[in-house]
């Protein structure tokens, strides 16, 4: 069940679809301007982003463990990060 809170900070990751036919996958530092709440959420800075084939990513056993673990890794480093500093 949803308790509807959420932290101060966080980070966002989207896919942007380029005119290559490649993906771009970014990363934005957030602030959540509802407090506690779900949001809504303000853009406070460009993390990282990087460009992958669209076939890696619709077939993500392409992606090696390690590549896959090193995302999951940068994530959460970026978000504790974030927290850390209260930014």
């Amino acid at each position: 069940m949803d308790d509807q809170k959420r932290g101060p900070e966080g980070v966002v990751c989207s896919i942007q679809p380029l005119a290559n036919g490649k993906l771009r996958v970014v990363m934005d530092d957030v602030s959540n301007a509802g407090g506690s709440g779900k949001g809504p959420w303000e853009h406070r800075a460009l993390v990282t982003w990087k460009d992958y084939e669209a076939t890696e990513l619709k077939n993500l056993e392409s992606l090696s463990e390690s590549q896959l673990a090193g995302f999951g890794h940068y994530l959460l480093a970026r978000l504790m990060a974030v927290h850390d500093a209260g930014i």
